[in-house]
């Protein structure tokens, strides 16, 4: 099997230079625009747009390089908060004497601010809970805009891919020796690299351009990996048919995830476990609001980034076994459990 690539530490080094290199673009177009005697309350909202507009164009050129999360995330904060504060004090007339302070000014609090998040996500890193449209409309808008993005998904993916690859190992060898697996959202297949090399199992996905490009990865798995074209919402598949599931950043973008995590629920032997590697709302305020803010573009073009995936699966009648944060508390490690003894 393929060696998963390991997180280079010029990763840590860009997402720094990232960062700084947000917060002088917007203190360079706050300083541009705004200046003393400016309404107050105009220059905030004016400055948290151009940020805003500024860590959007940054993100789509740096997070395939860098990895999303770790790019948008902050700066979405850089660029909102960075914005609406250099906004503020230009317009009272507060700001750097002149323009190399200014933008050294934003390259501080840019790279304070990954500084910060990077701090954060050690402190939430670990366990933390012990061990609109109709349905068949929104699958073929949903399977369209995933068979587009097949075309360039493993160049978009490649920094997430070697980010959370050790993660991934790490967590996927829970799966080892518990029988027969339903690997939901297989997409082009970079998972498969990390699953333990004895499990039988059945990857499906709803896009056939990703399991197309999935096929390759699928034939060179020890075990040999069954690929069908499905929809999460109405599995092909029997009551009980399988032992444990597995979901890779899948509920994200499942246009009713309630429905999909109760057809997994189906399907399940009872004593079942599923495990899913996702990401969610966050539950830190400011950065939950961002991911608010965010979603109704993201769902255009990809996933939705405020699920509040932990609440559904409980929903769909299973039992929360475990919970990990992998990165804040918005990429997650969850193990859950269908109820009842095993056949």
């Amino acid at each position: 099997m393929e060696t998963p690539p390991v997180p280079s530490p010029l990763f840590t080094l860009g997402d720094y230079l990232a960062g700084m290199a947000t917060g002088v673009l917007v203190a360079g177009a706050v300083r541009s625009l705004i200046s003393p005697g400016f309404d107050m309350v105009l220059a905030m909202l004016l400055g948290m747009a151009l940020g805003m507009g500024i860590h959007l164009l940054l993100g789509a050129l740096l997070g395939p390089l860098l990895g999303m999360f770790q790019t948008m995330v902050p700066g979405a904060w850089i660029g909102m908060y960075g914005g609406m504060l250099f906004a503020m004090r230009d317009s009272m007339g507060a700001g750097s004497p002149g323009w190399a302070k200014a933008l050294g000014v934003g390259a501080l609090f840019g790279a304070a601010s990954v500084a910060g998040f990077r701090l954060y996500d050690r402190i939430l890193r670990g366990p933390v809970n012990g061990p609109g449209e109709e349905p068949a409309e929104a699958a073929g808008s949903a399977r369209r805009k995933w068979d587009a993005a097949s075309r360039f998904f493993d160049r978009l993916t490649w920094a997430d891919d070697r980010r959370f690859g050790p993660e991934k190992r790490r967590l996927f060898g829970r799966l080892r020796g518990r029988g027969k697996l339903l690997f939901i959202g297989a997409g082009t297949g970079n998972d498969f690299r990390y699953l333990p090399p004895d499990l039988a199992m059945t990857a499906i996905d709803l896009s056939p351009e990703m399991l197309a490009r999935a096929a390759a990865k699928a034939a060179g798995h020890p075990a040999g990996i069954e690929l069908r074209q499905a929809d999460v919402q109405r599995l092909p598949f029997p009551d009980g048919s399988f032992d444990q599931a597995l979901s890779v950043c899948t509920f994200c973008s499942v246009p009713d995830p309630l429905r999909g995590l109760r057809e997994v629920y189906r399907v399940l032997r009872p004593g079942g476990r599923f495990f899913l590697f996702e990401h969610v709302r966050s539950r830190i305020g400011p950065v939950g609001v961002l991911l608010d803010v965010m979603t109704p573009l993201s769902r255009r073009i990809g996933p939705a980034l405020n699920r509040e995936t932990v609440g559904n699966v409980k929903a769909a009648g299973f039992r929360i076994a475990g919970e990990e944060n992998v990165y804040l508390d918005i990429v997650k490690w969850i193990e859950a459990e269908k109820p009842g003894e095993p056949a």
